[in-house]
């Protein structure tokens, strides 16, 4: 079982309607070349939805804080960090959007690298190795390839229609991985320094165990900044 806690992080509700801020352009529905609009709008208008919006309750994504990443695989290994700082959320790179306002919906693939930074407590196995330890960490994704999938349905409310999201999914695939754990195994430099150069030159088999909860919560992320525009702005604004 793998739990995440992301409590900094709010759904949005449809309270009213918001103008489309002026950072983001609309495209035309039944334009052909759709899917080049959205693209182009897509990576003028982040470099803005990047610092955040209070009107949208879409928070700064350059640190973006996460008070806690929890992950629990059973009686093998737990791992809990808190306190975490994420880098690179800003700097993501929109290589593709498709839209298909017919099926409503939509397709992006885009690339990061990510650094978390924070605080960490750990203990069980993992690669069938013993580890224990908490203090600070530092995790880097690098070179990640990720896409992001979602669909969504019309609602009504106050005579305009919104888009709802039903579903969403994201995935990665990174090019590297890097882990450092300071004071493990109470500071026995020595076991720390093995373990830590055990977890790099094994680094995709240590995703298979923590990735996915690491994975989630950046999803989640995503889902939330997308779903603070698409509910809160009438779907005729986006799409004329």
């Amino acid at each position: 079982m793998i739990k995440f806690v992301i409590s900094s992080l709010c759904l949005v509700s449809i309270a009213s309607a918001l103008d489309l801020p002026s950072y983001i352009k609309p495209c035309k529905k039944d334009d052909p070349n759709l899917n080049d609009c959205s693209l182009k709008q897509t990576k003028l208008a982040f470099p803005f939805i990047s610092k955040g919006d209070k009107k949208f309750k879409s928070p700064p994504l350059n640190p973006l804080l996460l008070p806690l990443i929890e992950v629990d695989t059973g009686p093998n290994l737990k791992l809990k960090m808190t306190d975490l700082n994420v880098h690179g959320l800003d700097s993501i790179e929109f290589k593709e959007a498709n839209f298909d306002t017919k099926a409503n919906k939509a397709h992006f693939t885009l690339s990061a690298t990510l650094n978390f930074i924070g605080k960490y407590e750990i203990d069980g196995k993992i690669l069938v190795l013993p580890i224990t330890g908490d203090g600070n960490c530092n995790i880097t994704f690098s070179g990640g390839d990720f896409t992001y999938d979602m669909n969504w349905k019309l609602v009504e409310k106050n005579n305009k229609q919104y888009a709802q999201i039903e579903t969403y999914k994201l995935d990665m695939k990174l090019k590297r991985a890097y882990f450092h754990f300071e004071n493990l195994f109470k500071g026995d430099k020595l076991l720390g320094d093995n373990m830590n150069m055990v977890l790099n030159d094994n680094w995709e088999e240590v995703m298979k165990e923590v990735g996915p909860g690491i994975t989630h919560t950046i999803e989640v992320v995503v889902h939330n900044v997308v779903k603070a525009y698409l509910e809160q702005i009438p779907y005729r604004e986006m799409f004329v």
